[in-house]
């Protein structure tokens, strides 16, 4: 049983020193998430923020994913850690800012900038995620670490909301102070999060280019263009990516309303339905997710992954229409639809953010290509979904359900994509695995 509980991977040298900073990163930034999460139910109930306002964060992280493309061109042969060390300290900065404002657009605004530095830290850690860790255990590392953080997460988020609800309640004078206070140690802990990480000693081998003037945007752009026209694989790789990316899209900003206002749910029931029910999910899941994908090619992993994300939505949407019929206790669907989330949600980001990108670039400078490629294609459906998703429930006799159903058959499509994908490269023996995928180059190129 405690074998089960800590299973720390088996790691030596640089490996292990390696995966003790990135376990302690993700920690502090666990934290910093779990403040964070209650912002959309704190910019609802107590700035009034209406529904457009909600897609803003999705807006501003997609600018981000967007300058990637360009940034990860230019970090293809230098030193990786100032991409992500940087932008880090931005994101500090913007969480901290959150704490000087009461008004709803500037709060959201703050909250997406920051998410738009973090996201563009994201191929940089890729990068060294896939330089650092052997391929034959990078998924259970990355997975063990996103299952502790998960369990962080759940506590802070739910502490949180616990607070902000004895406020509203019992001290409604001091609700700002505590809101105050919690971002504060959120920019202190974000802050702790990336020291950690820039302590990490990165293995790779890295051109001396330092007289090499800085990649032309435009060229950074025929780059990834020339990638998903010599690379057939990737390419279908990424049309899955868009199809769930878009569809998941159109409808996340909205759950914290629906939660809200349509089952009409207290901070601590906002927070326990959207986070902490996934949370503890993850934490169940994430770890064996991790060993999992060490076995199995990334792109069936893929499709599995999606189901279980297509899944939220539709059942959403049920618990709401049901409830003439069945009263309350549809509410058990709800609770559903976030297990379902949950269970898939850590192994999504690890795939997506650390160890997809391995299954199909070649190990060295292309591993911050590709990453970018994926980051750029992620940040124009983050810059047009959530605008799609306003259309539709500003269209007549539409609804929250309706966007939900529509987005979540989407998901699903996107991974049967994906199931397709794993099903053609089944036969291909260097396929079978990313370790017998990287096994193919004996050097970085």
């Amino acid at each position: 049983m405690v074998g089960w509980f800590f299973r720390s991977p088996p790691l030596t040298g640089n490996a292990l020193r390696t995966y003790r900073y990135h376990l302690q990163y993700a920690l502090f930034d666990a934290v910093t998430g779990g403040v964070i999460a209650t912002a959309p139910f704190i910019a609802i109930k107590q700035m009034g923020a209406p529904d457009w306002q909600l897609g803003l964060k999705l807006v501003l992280s997609g600018l981000g994913m967007l300058a990637t493309l360009y940034l990860s061109h230019w970090m293809a042969v230098r030193s990786k850690m100032p991409f992500v060390f940087w932008p880090g300290l931005m994101c500090v900065v913007t969480t901290g800012a959150m704490a000087l404002t009461d008004n709803s657009f500037v709060f959201l605004f703050f909250s997406g900038l920051g998410l738009m530095f973090n996201t563009i830290t994201r191929p940089a850690v890729a990068a060294i995620v896939r330089s650092n860790y052997p391929p034959e255990h990078r998924g259970q590392a990355t997975g063990e670490i996103r299952r502790w953080s998960s369990l962080v997460f759940l506590f802070v988020v739910l502490g949180s909301a616990v607070l902000l609800d004895y406020c509203t309640k019992h001290d409604s004078d001091r609700i700002l102070t505590a809101i105050r206070v919690l971002l504060v140690l959120a920019t202190i802990s974000n802050l702790l999060a990336y020291v950690q990480f820039r302590r990490i000693h990165v293995e790779e081998e890295i051109q001396k280019l330092a007289s090499v003037a800085r990649p032309r945007v435009v060229r950074s752009f025929v780059e990834a263009l020339e990638i998903l026209q010599r690379d057939s694989r990737y390419r279908s790789y990424i049309l899955g990516c868009f199809a769930f990316g878009f569809a998941a899209a159109t409808y996340v900003s909205y759950i914290p309303a629906f939660l809200s206002q349509n089952l009409r749910f207290s901070y601590v029931q906002c927070v326990v339905y959207l986070h902490v029910i996934p949370a503890v999910a993850a934490f169940l899941v994430t770890g064996r997710l991790g060993r999992w994908f060490d076995r199995v090619s990334l792109s069936t992993a893929w499709g599995w992954i999606r189901f279980g994300w297509g899944l939220d939505p539709l059942l959403l949407a049920a618990s709401t229409a049901l409830i003439p019929l069945a009263g309350k206790e549809v509410v058990l669907l709800a609770i559903l639809a976030r297990i379902a989330v949950g269970t898939v949600q850590g192994g999504y980001w690890i795939l997506w953010w650390q160890i997809g990108v391995a299954f199909y670039a070649r190990p060295g400078a292309d591993t911050s290509r590709y990453q970018g490629v994926l980051v750029f294609v992620d940040g124009m459906t983050k810059m047009t979904a959530p605008f799609l998703g306003a259309w539709i429930l500003a269209m007549p006799g539409s609804s929250r359900e309706t966007l939900f159903l529509i987005g979540g058959a989407g998901v699903l499509l996107s991974g049967v994509v994906s199931l397709i994908q794993g099903r053609y490269e089944r036969g291909d023996l260097h396929l079978v695995t990313t370790a017998e995928y990287e096994a193919q180059f004996e050097e970085p190129i």
